[in-house]
C-alpha cells in the first residue's frame, strides 16, 4: 500500500465522514463539538492536498496541473451536477421542490458556486493552481508573502463587508454566484501550502520520533484544537482560526501513522477517503433530500433528534453499492478512464 493511503486516505476520511454527519445531525449534538467539527472538515481536503504535493518528488507544472485537475474535479462536477438536476427536475414533477429551486440550481452550476457540496471542487481546482503558480515562479518567497497578504485583505473584504449585503436582495445573491468559488478559492491556497510545507520539512523529523510520541503528540494537538474551540486563550480571528482548522488534520495523520492502516478502523476511514469525492457529491443534494421528504410524509417528523443520526447511517450504507458503481460502469463520471 502506497504510504498516502497510510495516513492522508484514512484522514479524508474522517473529514468526509464529519461533513456528511454535520450535514444531517440536527440538535444531538453539543454547539462546540458542531463548530469543532465544523472548523476542520473542509479544511483538511485542502491540506491534504498540500501534503501529496509535498510528498511527490517530481514538481508539477501549472499547465499539468491544469489537464491532471480538470479531469479528477471538472469532469465530476459536470457529471454530478448533470445528475442533481435530473434528480430535481423529477422532485419538481413530484411536488417535493419548487421551480425556482431548479432554476437556482442550473444558476449555480453555470456560476461555478455548485450545487450542494459540489462548490469544492472549483474552489479546490482554483486554490491548487494558484499554489502551483507561485510554487513554480522565480521568486516564490516573495510571491508567497504578498500573495498571503492579499489573500487576507480579500478575506476582509469578503466576509466582513461583502457579507453584510449578501443576503439583503436576490440579486446580490446572483452576483455573489461566480464570485464565491474564486474567493474561496483564492482563500484556500494558504491552508494548501501550509499542507505542502507540513510534509516537505516537518513530516519526515516527525516520522522519525517514537511511535508513542506521535500519538502523544497528536492527541495533545486535538485536546488543544478543542480548547481553542471551547475556551479560546485569545481572540485574534485568523489565528484562532487557522489553528483550529490545521492542528486537527495534523493531529490525525499522526495518529493514523501510529495506527496503521491494517485493521478495521483505519481500513474504513481509508474506504472513505478514497472515495471521497462520490460520498461528497452525492450524499447533500440527493440522499439528504430523499430522507427529508420521507421524514416529513411518511414519519410526520420535523428532521430533527437523533433520527437524523439513523438517517446519516443508512446514508453510508446505501453509498457503498454507489463506490461499486462509480468505480466500475460509471467511473466516467469521476474522471476514471
Amino acid at each position: 500500500m502506497k504510504e498516502r493511503a497510510f495516513y492522508l486516505d484514512a484522514v479524508k476520511g474522517i473529514a468526509i465522514l464529519c461533513i456528511t454527519f454535520l450535514h444531517f445531525e440536527a440538535g444531538v449534538i453539543p454547539n462546540w463539538l458542531n463548530t469543532w467539527i465544523g472548523l476542520f472538515m473542509i479544511t483538511t481536503f485542502y491540506f491534504t492536498s498540500g501534503c501529496v504535493s509535498g510528498i511527490q518528488n517530481k514538481r508539477i507544472t501549472s499547465k499539468e496541473l491544469f489537464k491532471k485537475r480538470i479531469k479528477q474535479l471538472g469532469i465530476p462536477y459536470l457529471w454530478f451536477s448533470v445528475g442533481i438536476i435530473i434528480f430535481d427536475i423529477m422532485w419538481v414533477f413530484l411536488g417535493f421542490m419548487d421551480i425556482q429551486m431548479l432554476a437556482r440550481d442550473i444558476y449555480k452550476t453555470i456560476t461555478l458556486r455548485g450545487i450542494g457540496t459540489l462548490w469544492f471542487l472549483p474552489v479546490l481546482f482554483i486554490g491548487e493552481m494558484i499554489f502551483c503558480t507561485i510554487r513554480n515562479c522565480k521568486h516564490k518567497r516573495e510571491m508567497a508573502v504578498a500573495g498571503v497578504i492579499l489573500t487576507l485583505i480579500l478575506s476582509y473584504l469578503y466576509y466582513d463587508i461583502w457579507d453584510k449585503y449578501y443576503n439583503l436582495s436576490v440579486v446580490n445573491k446572483l452576483i455573489d454566484a461566480p464570485i464565491q468559488p474564486i474567493a474561496k478559492g483564492i482563500m484556500s491556497w494558504p491552508i494548501i501550502a501550509i499542507g505542502y510545507i507540513f510534509t516537505k520539512y516537518v513530516w519526515n523529523r516527525t516520522k522519525k520520533l517514537q511511535p508513542y510520541y506521535n500519538m502523544l503528540i497528536g492527541i495533545v494537538l486535538l485536546l488543544l484544537s478543542i480548547i481553542m474551540v471551547v475556551s479560546p486563550p485569545f481572540n485574534i480571528f485568523y489565528i484562532n482560526g487557522l489553528l483550529c482548522n490545521i492542528l486537527p488534520s495534523i493531529a490525525f495523520i499522526l495518529i493514523f501513522a501510529v495506527i496503521g492502516y491494517n485493521n478495521i478502523i483505519s481500513r474504513f476511514f481509508i474506504f472513505w477517503g478514497v472515495n471521497s469525492l462520490i460520498l461528497m457529491c452525492t450524499h447533500f443534494s440527493i440522499f439528504l433530500e430523499i430522507f427529508k421528504v420521507v421524514d416529513a410524509k411518511i414519519i410526520h417528523s420535523n428532521f430533527c433528534g437523533y433520527t437524523t443520526i439513523i438517517y446519516f447511517i443508512l446514508t453510508i450504507i446505501f453509498t457503498y453499492p454507489l463506490v461499486a458503481l462509480f468505480n466500475g460502469k460509471l467511473r466516467f463520471i469521476i474522471g476514471k478512464n
